[in-house]
């Protein structure tokens, strides 16, 4: 089907970013790659140890792939002759009409514009477009290029936001489709769903996106028929929405639930818990609203630092959200910090143990344990040490914990022994007589 092409610069980037979503999970990043036989799910089988086809794992794993090699193989274009034909003839008048906006009783100029819409969305799901990376960008920067600038000429900032509201909704079922189709088409559906803002930000408070995009992210991640390859690229979207938005308290507590109900899914990809985590991170409520209101986000956390069939690394990246979810004055930090700094001691052993310590795993699990403690920058004051500032035991978990951290970033050789000792005597003498960091929550093991 015919597409306009325009800017081909970024073809490259845009293709391999939309492909990337189809094979995220089976990349050599650190999280796709990362040891399975230290601290993580069961190592491949090998000859002198043959696969057991009831195991659990291996189960789900087929079932991913079954998931994902159905979903690639999808051809289902959403365009019809109609819906073509019909674009031809009224693209010049839908982009006057994108520009100035639209009375939503004027029937025929309602007509035009869905008929374009349906143009623009059912491109991204036809095979002929998808196969062409010059046509596939096109289809992509003429829907996000629209959607940014829908409304352009309207003055009035309530009758802008009323004709941004109105593209939106009639985008949205749209996409709803997509979300149904193959694998490229669902992944460019939730990407553009970051551009469904409909007024700036106000009063130091993020944009207003359209009312129902949380509810889309919360039916892929809650979908038990999405593969995880969507669901990864849903929690991404995810934290750059709460990034972006103004999301409401409640609306933060049904995304934490669902975020925090895949992170307990057994046997997923470790790429997927880490992106389950950095949205995470973007909650700022400490605690859920009603019932025993406990801090959720920190009780996920510690439930997956304590849970040591987890590969290290998302151990450790479960610490670094410790220091950076939202949090209250309820919140014991003495208890957090002596807990990361356990687990700071126990991936300095399992480095020193480790037959690759060049693996890039190892750097990562640094960093995240400094996270836990510090801030990236000064812009961002984050970590139990500006959460906590006046804390001994805090400022003493982290000064006894630091050599290991900085050896593990370096990755120049073995963690020295003193630091490893100093950590574990400064362990054995700090333990708290009570391991509760929240009242609502339960002891940490």
């Amino acid at each position: 089907m015919p597409v306009e092409v325009t800017d081909k610069s970024q073809v490259s980037r845009i293709w391999l970013t939309m492909l990337a979503a189809g094979c995220l999970l089976l990349t050599a990043s650190p999280y796709a790659t990362a040891a399975q036989t230290e601290g993580g799910s069961p190592a491949e089988p090998t000859a002198a140890q043959p696969a057991d086809d009831n195991d659990p794992g291996k189960v789900a794993r087929l079932a991913q792939q079954d998931l994902v090699n159905d979903l690639r193989h999808l051809q289902k274009s959403l365009l019809t002759p109609e819906i073509v034909s019909g674009f031809g003839s009224e693209n010049r008048t839908y982009r006057g009409l994108l520009r100035t906006g639209i009375n939503a009783r004027n029937a025929k100029d309602l007509e035009v514009i869905r008929t374009c819409l349906k143009y623009r969305a059912y491109s991204l799901s036809d095979p002929d477009v998808q196969k062409n990376p010059a046509l596939f960008e096109a289809a992509f920067r003429n829907m996000e290029r629209e959607l940014n600038g829908a409304g352009g000429l309207i003055l009035n900032a309530t009758d802008k936001q009323r004709f941004r509201e109105l593209l939106c909704g009639e985008l949205l079922p749209l996409f709803k489709e997509l979300l149904q189709n193959n694998l490229l088409a669902r992944s460019v559906a939730l990407e553009l769903l970051l551009d469904f803002d409909v007024a700036p930000a106000r009063n130091n408070r993020g944009v207003v996106m359209f009312d129902q995009v949380d509810e889309v992210l919360l039916s892929v991640l809650t979908d038990p028929a999405q593969p995880n390859v969507i669901k990864t690229r849903a929690a991404n979207v995810c934290k750059n929405y709460l990034q972006k938005a103004d999301v409401t308290p409640q609306i933060q507590v049904e995304l934490a639930k669902a975020l925090i109900t895949e992170l307990a899914r057994q046997f997923t990809e470790i790429a997927y818990q880490n992106y389950l985590l950095a949205a995470l991170e973007e909650i700022s409520i400490p605690r859920e609203l009603v019932g025993k209101k406990r801090a959720i986000i920190m009780l996920a956390a510690t439930a997956t630092i304590q849970d040591t069939k987890r590969d290290i690394l998302i151990r450790c990246r479960a610490a670094r959200l410790l220091g950076r979810c939202g949090f209250d004055s309820a919140i014991d930090f003495d208890v957090l910090a002596w807990k990361v700094a356990e687990l700071t001691l126990e991936t300095g052993a399992r480095y020193n143990q480790s037959k690759n310590k060049k693996d890039p795993k190892w750097r990562l699990c640094g960093w995240h344990l400094y996270l836990a403690f510090h801030h990236k920058n000064k812009r961002v004051l984050k970590g139990f040490l500006n959460r906590d500032p006046k804390s001994k035991p805090v400022r003493s978990a982290y000064e006894a914990s630091l050599p290991i951290m900085l050896e593990l970033m370096r990755q120049g050789g073995s963690v020295p022994a003193g630091a490893l000792n100093t950590l574990n005597t400064w362990e054995g003498k700090n333990k708290p007589a009570n391991l509760t960091f929240d009242p609502a929550c339960p002891p940490l093991k």
